[in-house]
């Protein structure tokens, strides 16, 4: 089952490749010429062992003949050895040269590929994927993982590529020389790779779980930094601690059994080396003193073997390379393959200029199967108009408003604009006609102008001011240091409540979309705040159809009509005087709020009297 997922992963990965087919076959044609020239490393050596120390032929490939008729002296001979052997080293430095550059430029460019593709696939996924993934756990994906890719091409391939070519032209040698004496050498040979198979797959486990740990890891970091205030505000600082150290252990094992495993393969290898070593050194010298070996073919296979059980050694090291980069394959893999449960349907049309007027017709929408979240919805808005969406929490608010810009498709029915339902139009081109002030706004990292423009990124200077006039914005970003270039720090934490949805407000404004969605966009401001912000909304919805989600009923004034939802259904509708005079869910709802709030003000009102009026009041 592992094999077939590796397989899986690799096949999402690989065809990402194709463009650097011809550096790659480059690349891998240096390697294998560098291989050969390096397998003639030893050959110099052997030479001058035979025909200038002990005056005897030497087998040498296609030289024989010319080097037995030339009649060099042994000087001549030792001269042209050294040359040779300096000749092999600088050839050899230039083909690893290239090839190592070669490879870490498509690893490279691979990566950058795959970063790029994996992103772009994540932001296209539906909400309902977001809802149920850890956000720490998709940018491990997207950086330990890919890295570990990075990894094996650069460093793994050339790893493996070298030493196996580098053993493959070894073998050859051998085999040409003397069989016999190959196969004593190579006897221990199969021991060495069964070990190295099964470490491997010791190996590539421990690295599936290491990685799965790092991005558990990470989530949890994410998560804690991310809403830092709420884990110091609530003194829990020693309870992430622990969840963090937890969690930290899993990965700390993982990457330990790594560790000892790939401990226990070095002595091993070396092990196996010595018993070779004493093969050859046993059978090479008994056959030399029998007369059918020279010096030079002993001390070649000497060599030889000694640099055999190198390859072998680099071969393991890459192995662990290759673990990693297979799991972090398959974790890349998971994610590329999911679809999206939001597409385009087959024949959608791009759409621009819309009108506004939104039809909800017979819809029903459930996250999970047999739990309905909104029960047959009918529902219409013509453009221009304003209507407030009101109910206690989780009536079905957001979902229902959630199904406009299609974050989620209904289970049943059909959302309609201008008389056509949505998923005849591309996604794009749909959401590119809506604006969107939800009650969360998390500002990007950027200056001001750069947060403003974020949905219009071609807008002017001059529209970005107009737009934050109009957002009651303008005044309170010309007291910032550097005015529209200001950096607002990460979730503009920087700002307060009332100054980011303002920025938020004259982001929409800017967007000059047809169609807004206002999710409680007053929530947690306070009065003088959400006056200010109040005011902006009007203007910004004025001449757009405007959908607002409002759990502070004081928000329902901008409203044309008010729509209450319970448990997702609608069960009343109407003006705020038609609704209060029945005397139904809203009334109720909106007589307690407001005596929620009236208790608060006069609350806010006692805290403000100075302490000597109270003292003069209480003797009184």
């Amino acid at each position: 089952m592992r094999d077939k997922t590796t397989g899986r992963g690799w096949a999402h990965v690989l065809p990402l490749l194709r463009p650097f087919w011809k550096q790659l076959c480059a690349a891998v044609l240096a390697m294998v010429l560098g291989a050969l020239v390096s397998v003639c490393q030893p050959w110099p050596l052997k030479i001058v062992i035979d025909r200038v120390l002990s005056h005897k032929p030497s087998r040498l490939p296609f030289l024989d003949a010319w080097l037995d008729s030339a009649q060099f002296s042994g000087t001549a001979i030792l001269f042209g050895a050294c040359a040779a052997t300096l000749l092999i080293a600088i050839v050899t430095g230039l083909l690893t040269y290239y090839f190592t550059r070669a490879m870490g430029n498509v690893a490279q460019h691979f990566v950058f590929a795959i970063r790029r593709d994996l992103f772009a696939h994540m932001q296209r996924l539906s909400l309902r994927f977001h809802d149920r993934q850890r956000t720490g756990d998709l940018i491990t994906r997207l950086t330990t993982d890919t890295q570990a890719i990075q990894e094996m091409i650069a460093e793994g391939i050339i790893t493996f590529g070298t030493n196996a070519c580098v053993l493959m032209g070894m073998l050859v040698v051998m085999f040409w020389l003397s069989w016999k004496f190959a196969l004593v050498s190579l006897s221990v040979a199969p021991l060495l790779f069964l070990t190295l198979y099964r470490y491997k797959r010791r190996i590539k486990s421990a690295s599936r779980q290491a990685s799965a740990s790092t991005g558990q890891l990470a989530s949890l970091a994410q998560e804690t930094l991310a809403s830092i205030r709420i884990v110091q505000g609530l003194a829990q600082e020693e309870q992430q601690s622990e969840r963090f150290h937890a969690r930290s252990a899993s990965q700390h094992q993982a990457y330990l059994d790594i560790v000892r495993y790939q401990a226990r393969m070095v002595p091993v290898v070396d092990i196996f080396a010595a018993a070779g070593l004493t093969l050859v050194m046993w059978y090479g010298a008994t056959r030399v003193l029998a007369g059918e070996l020279t010096t030079g073919d002993l001390v070649l296979f000497f060599v030889y073997i000694t640099n055999l059980y190198k390859p072998m050694k680099g071969l393991a090291r890459s192995s662990v390379r290759f673990s990693k980069a297979s799991a972090g394959a398959e974790r890349i893999a998971e994610v590329m393959s999911k679809r999206s449960d939001v597409t385009d349907r087959e024949g959608a049309q791009a759409v621009s200029g819309l009108k506004g007027d939104i039809e909800f017709r017979g819809v029903s929408f459930e996250y999970e199967a047999g739990l309905p979240v909104l029960s047959h919805i009918d529902l219409a808005m013509k453009r221009g108009e304003t209507v407030a969406i009101v109910g206690a929490t989780g009536a079905g608010k957001s979902t229902l408003v959630g199904l406009i810009p299609r974050f989620y498709d209904p289970s049943d029915g059909a959302v309609r604009i201008d008389g056509e339902d949505i998923r005849n139009y591309t996604l794009q081109s749909l959401r590119e006609q809506i604006s969107l002030v939800l009650q969360d706004q998390l500002l990007f990292s950027g200056t001001v102008r750069e947060n403003i423009a974020f949905g219009r990124p071609g807008a002017s200077d001059e529209e970005v001011a107009a737009a934050a006039v109009t957002a009651n914005a303008d005044e309170f970003i010309q007291r910032l240091p550097d005015g529209y270039e200001t950096l607002v720090a990460e979730r503009g934490t920087t700002l307060s409540g009332g100054q980011k949805q303002r920025i938020a407000i004259a982001r929409a404004i800017l967007r000059d979309a047809p169609i807004l969605i206002l999710d409680e966009p007053t929530n947690g401001l306070d009065a003088v705040a959400e006056q200010t912000v109040m005011d902006a909304l009007e203007r910004a919805a004025a001449g757009r159809t405007t959908l607002i989600i409002a759990h502070r009923l004081t928000t329902v004034r901008l409203a044309d009509r008010i729509v209450v939802l319970d448990r997702g259904r609608i069960v009343e509708e109407g003006t705020h005087r038609e609704l209060w005079a029945r005397g139904g869910r809203y009334a109720r709802l909106y007589r307690l709020q407001m005596s929620t709030d009236t208790e608060n003000a006069f609350n806010s009102a006692l805290l403000a009297i100075p302490v000597e009026a109270t003292d003069s009041n209480t003797e009184v």
